[in-house]
């Protein structure tokens, strides 16, 4: 079986309760995160992520300086992080139906290490594989930007030079291999040079 590779996470903990985020920082401190950053209040999460940019945000509400419920669903729509809010039982369901369709994850308290621990692989799992995808995405837009302009490209050297498709597709390929340049820059030329 081949050897994954594992992509360390930076980690942002939220909470005004310094048990909690001693333990979340024990807890994220077994080398698989490459920084895990504690803030105590939302204005300070905010300037923190103004900053730099976290893998996940973890927030224990609520916070001193608001409910939390606003931090979580402003960070899920803002920055490119997972978001998962500890709640206690009595308002986490309360909590989960207010942030739930922002894709913020709730987990009731009273809640162990593990179970949080396990949330937040879940969530950096998910990012990567989200990351993965839109990368596919952009190389696929790409790739049919540079057909579309290779067509009009061809297209031009049919109506201007009289040439068959087939010949201008080859005249591009060759000027392209001639220059070692790409395709698109050849067809960008080309469409350039109109009048």
């Amino acid at each position: 079986m081949a050897e994954r590779k594992t992509r360390q996470h930076d980690i942002l903990v939220v909470s005004s309760y310094e048990k909690f985020s001693d333990s979340m920082k024990r807890v994220l401190s077994d080398g698989r995160y490459r920084d895990v950053c504690v803030r105590k209040s939302a204005s300070a999460a905010r300037r923190e992520l103004l900053e730099k940019d976290y893998d996940v945000t973890l927030i224990n509400i609520p916070l001193s300086d608001e409910p939390g419920v606003d931090l979580a669903i402003d960070i899920a729509s803002t920055y490119p992080t997972g978001v998962l809010v500890v709640a206690s039982s009595e308002i986490s369901e309360d909590v989960a139906e207010k942030v739930t369709d922002d894709g913020v994850i709730v987990i009731a308290k009273p809640v162990s290490a593990r179970v949080v621990k396990r949330a937040i692989r879940v969530l950096c799992a998910l990012l990567d594989k989200l990351k993965k995808s839109e990368k596919k995405v952009l190389t696929l837009e790409e790739k049919m930007e540079e057909i579309r302009i290779v067509n009009r490209a061809k297209w031009k050297l049919i109506d201007e030079q009289g040439m068959s498709e087939d010949e201008a597709h080859r005249h591009i390929g060759k000027l392209a291999m001639d220059r070692c340049v790409s395709k698109r820059e050849i067809a960008e030329e080309i469409l350039g040079n109109a009048g």
